[in-house]
């Protein structure tokens, strides 16, 4: 059933031969579009794939994190230029207002922090679970300090269940336990290196992510940056600098890594500094070492993702301010993280700026110049979506369909056919899998296809009957006096817990929902009453693809 990367890429190659050129696009001039779509898509196709041994991916990720929290602690602000001092000066007046709107310190108490805060879906140290009720309710709290427990307790004693839960869950499991930081894991990211992911504390997170959310506020409020569209906001302008060239795409390398104490300290007033301080885990545990972090934070620390968006856009801000005067330009920049956009004629000035904090600019996918630019998963080539399919495995029935129904729509926005890997892909897959479903149906759901290669079965209502397949979601399930995890083992039984645990949303018809790595399918039987429906948000590669435009790629590649 799987299929070597190998055969795909020699797949594609067969497919797209008379277009594409050997290695990456960005080497060539004068390619047309569907050159360098194609040349794209064979240089692309299997360079995120997931090798079967990470161990060589996981020491690189390691080696990358120790240079970057050396580089931390290595850092100093430099002898600056009149200019860029005065670009600095701007920065650290817009970070202190950001800090202090109308006058009133961003964040007054703890209190502030609890009443914002959520677990985050994903692991905690000492939790047996994922869930807010297995992370809070049924297991024992790691924290870094016993203050940020204490005012944990207080703020529980305010809301009576909650107490209750809390008192209870210490009875029976202890109070918490004072950990030095954070645990190191590694998780799939290219053939060549890992991600590396910083499991914090249960208590840390919780704090973190309330701060997270306060500063996301005030990120739409101070800079009209919204996290939860930003995405959209950046390939929409990506697009704009790829037909006009006014605008400028940056991307960073290691940029979470890459913001020291000193820089925050350097930037910040003191006390968002201190806050920051107690918040954060003072070090990293790695294969049973602790590293001490030099950083302010990891990536999986609760609040690192809009704190760097702050100092970026303040920094794309000040730098904007600052030319205004010598350029007639529109003042617009753009901040995802460390997805980055601005004027190109303040493109010298922010990349100079950036090295002199500590940060480093990723070269490869960096745009300045030339007719590409590329922002939060959005490719345009001359205003056309360019973005390769990126394959990471192909060892599952679902990874199949999903491999199947993005090239698919690869071909539906640049015309290039992919007959001979479409017919490879198929032939891997189990006759039970090849199922036919609706365009608006999730990737893993079967092979989505136009109304035209159906012969339609309807229902009653003159809907469209058809066989799918979907998740099994992993459940926590509420029995009589008892909870039952996902493996079967039983868990804590709080009644007050499960009491706050439904306030919060996530205990519904006696299970809670929860975040799995494991993959089970089952095939249901479902019905749609317009086959080839396409919502008006649904968004591929950056661009909203018409039913003609995939039933032209079916007929392409199927044929």
């Amino acid at each position: 059933m799987g299929l070597s990367p190998d055969a795909l890429y020699h797949a594609i190659c067969s497919d797209v031969s008379h277009l594409a050129l050997r290695g990456n696009p960005e080497d060539y001039v004068g390619l047309s579009y569907k050159q360098y779509a194609a040349t794209s898509l064979t240089y692309n196709i299997v360079r995120k794939w997931i090798p079967s041994d990470p161990t060589l991916a996981d020491a690189a990720a390691y080696e990358s994190f120790v240079a970057a929290n050396n580089r931390c602690k290595e850092w100093v602000l430099p002898d600056l230029s009149l200019m860029d001092s005065m670009i600095l000066a701007k920065m650290r007046k817009i970070i202190d207002d950001f800090c202090h709107p109308q006058g009133e310190l961003l964040v007054q108490s703890y209190y502030d922090l609890l009443r914002r805060s959520r677990p985050g879906p994903g692991a905690a140290i000492g939790a047996i679970g994922t869930s807010f009720y297995t992370k809070f309710m049924a297991s024992r709290l790691t924290v870094t300090s016993e203050y940020l427990y204490h005012m944990y307790r207080s703020y529980t004693e305010w809301l009576p269940s909650y107490g209750e839960a809390e008192e209870y869950r210490r009875q029976k499991m202890g109070s918490h336990s004072i950990v030095n930081g954070s645990r190191c894991s590694f998780v799939p990211k290219t053939s060549a290196t890992s991600r590396m992911i910083c499991v914090e504390p249960s208590l840390n997170m919780f704090y973190q992510l309330g701060l997270g959310a306060i500063l996301e506020d005030r990120l739409r409020q101070s800079f009209g940056i919204d996290l939860t569209i930003q995405p959209e906001i950046n390939q929409r302008l990506a697009r704009v600098g790829s037909l006009d060239g006014s605008l400028s795409t940056i991307d960073l390398s290691s940029a979470s890594d890459s913001i020291s104490l000193r820089l925050v300290e350097n930037l910040f007033p003191r006390w968002f500094f201190e806050l920051l301080l107690s918040l954060r885990s003072r070090c990293v545990d790695i294969d049973g070492k602790s590293h001490p972090l030099w950083m302010i934070s990891t990536m999986g620390n609760g609040f690192t993702f809009p704190l760097q968006t702050v100092i970026f856009s303040a920094l794309l801000k000040a730098v904007s301010d600052f030319h205004q005067g010598q350029h007639c330009g529109t003042g617009t920049f753009s901040c995802f993280g460390d997805d980055l956009i601005c004027e190109s004629f303040c493109f010298p000035t922010v990349v100079r700026v950036l090295g002199h904090l500590g940060f480093r600019v990723n070269t490869s996918k960096t745009f300045t110049q030339g007719p590409f630019r590329e922002s939060c998963g959005a490719d345009w080539f001359l205003g056309q979506s360019v973005r390769p399919v990126f394959v990471k495995k192909l060892a599952t029935p679902s990874d199949l369909l999903v491999t199947i129904n993005r090239l698919n729509a690869w071909t539906a926005i640049t015309g290039i056919p992919l007959r001979n890997t479409y017919a490879l892909l198929r032939s891997r897959l189990a006759r039970k899998f090849l199922t036919y479903v609706p365009l608006d149906s999730a990737e893993d759901a079967g092979i989505k296809v136009h109304s035209f290669f159906i012969n339609p079965k309807y229902d009653g209502n003159l809907s469209c009957i058809y066989r799918c397949h979907e998740r099994v979601p992993s459940r926590i399930r509420i029995g009589e006096g008892e909870v039952r995890l996902p493996n079967g083992r039983k868990c804590m039984y709080n009644p007050q817990g499960l009491y706050i645990s439904f306030l919060y949303g996530e205990l519904v018809s006696s299970t809670i929902m929860v975040r799995h790595d494991l993959r089970r399918y089952r095939t249901r039987r479902r019905v749609t009453p317009n086959w080839d429906h396409l919502p008006l948000d649904r968004h591929t590669n950056g661009l909203y693809l018409s039913t003609e435009q995939w039933k032209t790629a079916l007929l392409a590649n199927l044929s």
